[in-house]
């Protein structure tokens, strides 16, 4: 009964011109009317009646005190309260301020709630603060530090806790309440703000051939290219005497103030850094149609292609068909502009520089009167293919009269030409344009076309074929020809 008691008084009181709690237990405080405390509002609401304001500032922790428009119903927490900001308490006619006196936090004691200097939390808190270490936040970045306060000069050092705002390039010095910011010497400005002074701009002890370049603070000299010193004082380098350049190798170098030239020598372009030769052979000057031209340094030479002979600037064919015996002795030369060509007599084939015989019109005739008919085998006497046959083995044959006319290119019957190991060509005849060409010969027995074979070589004469002929694998094994 006794809080409903005091709520209803403190609602009554607030209606009227101001109010006072019936006991200290209850009490908050006069409000003040036609005030209000500004730039320190964190909350706002619209509550029909000052109580629910109350009510508000009570449940947060920040609240110092708070302003009631009874006009619109408005309510304003306050994180400051007048005592600690009097700049800022101003005449609100519509309007009335209460202080927060019970479950207030004081200012500074929790960082939720930094104050902006000793003197601010003094004048919150009043005369009877204590010493000690408190929450401040002075350059109001939201990043509070615990410094402590001597609350009898009411000042914090800021430049030991690091807490001031001047710059990176500024010297803090702390002064009673506060600090203050001086640009550090080669700086300029207010000391919150210093920028570099830019020596190079204004008169500097650079020599007239070096480049000011300006540091932080400073300013640096340092000396063209071509030129040495210290940048105060710079003269010019002889790059040529201390062979420095980057002259060609063809070229000449010239000392210049601060620089060089380079000049190529007779004979070569280019700008002296990249010289070439002058290419005489580019220009057809005069070597013979039939010659080579080399470029030499500053010169040229002439030398006659292979074929010709002369000084390079005249030239002549060669006639190797008449000075020297390079063709096949069955071979005729021909000379042309430069070389020669030889070329195989007629029954000869070949490269010209070697030819032979052409197998086509050197071969032997293969029938059966010329070979051994019969031979002793535990079966019988059969006919075979041997080195007591009539064939010389390595030699090219042609298949006449009973022997046929040329090999089978498919697998015979068994015991054809009266051999039991009869023959026939794998993979057909070559043509004509193909020349030489090695087939495979295959031998039967009952069941395998293909028992034993060997590999010869055969030749397209045009109107017949031929046959380089091996010894057979077994000696009745026989070459048979066509029917």
């Amino acid at each position: 009964m006794w809080w409903l008691f005091c709520h209803l008084r403190f609602v009554l009181f607030a209606s009227t011109m101001g109010f006072v709690a019936a006991n200290d237990q209850c009490r908050t405080e006069v409000n003040i009317q036609g005030m209000a405390l500004e730039s320190h509002v964190f909350k706002r609401w619209s509550l029909a009646v000052p109580h629910l304001c109350d009510v508000k500032c009570g449940q947060e922790i920040t609240c110092q005190s708070y302003n009631y428009n009874r006009k619109y119903q408005i309510c304003e927490l306050n994180n400051r309260t007048k005592e600690a900001r009097p700049e800022n308490f101003l005449s609100a006619p519509t309007w009335f301020y209460i202080r927060r006196l019970n479950g207030r936090a004081p200012l500074g004691s929790i960082p939720e709630l930094p104050a902006l200097s000793c003197h601010e939390i003094k004048a919150s808190e009043g005369k009877h603060t204590i010493s000690g270490k408190y929450w401040l936040d002075p350059t109001r970045k939201g990043k509070a530090k615990l410094i402590y306060c001597d609350m009898v000069n009411e000042d914090m050092d800021e430049c030991k806790f690091n807490i001031s705002d001047c710059d990176v390039n500024a010297n803090c010095t702390n002064t009673y309440g506060s600090y203050k910011c001086t640009c550090k010497v080669g700086y300029t400005g207010d000391g919150r703000l210093c920028s570099d002074i830019d020596e190079c701009k204004g008169n500097h002890s650079c020599h007239v051939n070096a480049a000011c370049m300006n540091t932080l603070g400073s300013h640096v000299c340092q000396c063209h290219a071509g030129y040495t010193g210290n940048g105060e004082n710079c003269t010019d380098i002889d790059e040529c005497q201390e062979n420095t350049h980057n002259c060609h190798l063809n070229a000449t170098c010239q000392n210049t103030n601060g620089s060089f030239v380079c000049t190529c020598l007779f004979g070569f372009n280019g700008d002296g850094r990249n010289c070439t030769d002058i290419d005489e052979c580019a220009r057809n000057l005069s070597c013979h149609v039939n010659a080579n031209c080399t470029n030499t340094i500053g010169s040229h030479v002439c030398k006659c292609h292979t074929g010709y002979t002369g000084d390079g600037q005249t030239c002549s064919d060669i006639d190797e068909c008449s000075q020297m015996n390079i063709c096949d002795k069955n071979a005729s030369c021909s000379n042309t502009q430069g070389s020669y060509s030889c070329a195989c007599n007629p029954k000869y084939t070949g490269d010209g520089l070697t030819c032979k015989a052409d197998p086509c019109y050197n071969y032997r005739n293969l029938s059966d009167a010329d070979r051994k008919s019969t031979y002793n085998t535990p079966y019988g006497r059969e006919k075979c293919d041997d080195e007591s046959s009539s064939i010389i083995f390595g030699n090219w044959y042609r298949f006449v009269g009973d022997a046929g006319t040329k090999m089978p290119t498919q697998c015979v019957p068994y015991n054809r030409c009266g051999a039991v190991w009869s023959s026939w060509l794998k993979g057909g005849h070559p043509t004509l344009a193909d020349g030489e060409v090695s087939s495979k010969v295959c031998f039967i027995r009952v069941g395998d076309c293909c028992k034993k074979s060997i590999n010869i070589k055969v030749k397209d004469c045009g109107s017949y074929f031929i046959y380089k002929l091996l010894k057979v694998p077994a000696c009745n094994l026989r070459y048979c020809g066509t029917d």
